[in-house]
């Protein structure tokens, strides 16, 4: 684990998310969970050498950040949109089930019984938290969804901004609203930050990172817009912002993964410009 600040940790040994952990003298607070069982335990185990954990944030309703809710305590934080957007039909539940042991097969009998663990405590815009001497502001940040929330630790000068703000990965914007996003990233630029977490890639100095992240947004946005000016179709659109695919890192492991939801990206992207 990397720490970013007194009591204050980040982890990025888990599949496709950084974890946060967060200490006071009245116990632990984490940052998202981990997707698969044998992680989640593991990470739990890593919390309760530190206290209790008595709270657990998701920063949204993503598989990736909410499944391992049904393997720790604590009380659960989100957005009230998570909570609404992590009830699931038993066919998507069963489907969910499969895909979990299919990836971890040692914990089968672990998730037998698996339920989606929902929110307790939601917020809209913010909540705070006085917690062992500590100030936690939990914040909304539309942007990656519409329902994510951050941690800001207005002391510490440390923001944990889940998914909204990606370092060095290519940012899904399957379920996004690119406008939104760009203003959240305004908002983000204008704190007074001095660590800035972000849900994947390395911690550091938040302007770079935020630049970076905003220039991509903008150029996507920006073609996406030139192509529907052209009276292109969807599907025509998608074919022809594949060469956009390469800009970032790729996870060669995950090729076809990664291209799908590159292609769900695009299709988000021109369905909401088409309307604009």
């Amino acid at each position: 684990m990397q720490r970013v600040g007194k009591g204050i940790w980040v982890s990025d040994g888990y599949r496709m998310v950084n974890l946060g952990m967060v200490t006071s003298r009245d116990g632990v607070v984490l940052v998202d969970t981990p997707m698969l069982p044998s992680e989640t335990l593991a990470w739990k185990a890593e919390a309760d050498q530190r206290g209790p954990i008595q709270y657990v944030l998701n920063t949204d309703h993503l598989n990736d950040h909410v499944v391992g809710n049904f393997f720790l305590p604590g009380v659960i934080i989100a957005h009230a949109g998570t909570r609404i957007r992590m009830s699931l039909t038993e066919k998507a539940l069963e489907q969910l089930r499969n895909q979990i042991v299919k990836a971890d097969p040692e914990t089968e009998q672990l998730m037998e019984n698996y339920t989606p663990r929902c929110p307790n405590l939601t917020l809209f815009e913010q909540l705070t938290l006085y917690h062992g001497g500590r100030v936690l502001e939990f914040i909304h940040l539309p942007g990656h969804t519409e329902n994510n929330v951050g941690l800001y630790l207005p002391e510490d000068g440390v923001l944990f901004a889940g998914d909204t703000v990606v370092n060095g990965w290519r940012p899904y914007m399957g379920q996004c609203q690119i406008d939104g996003w760009l203003e959240t990233l305004a908002r983000i630029e204008a704190m007074d930050l001095r660590m800035l977490v972000p849900g994947r890639g390395k911690p550091g100095r938040p302007r770079r990172m935020i630049r970076s992240l905003a220039t991509y947004l903008t150029e996507m946005r920006g073609r996406v817009l030139s192509l529907i000016a052209e009276g292109r179709a969807r599907d025509e659109v998608v074919s022809r912002m594949m060469s956009f695919f390469e800009r970032l890192p790729i996870d060669y492991t995950r090729r076809d993964e990664e291209r799908n939801l590159f292609r769900q990206g695009i299709r988000a992207l021109f369905d909401q410009l088409k309307e604009t």
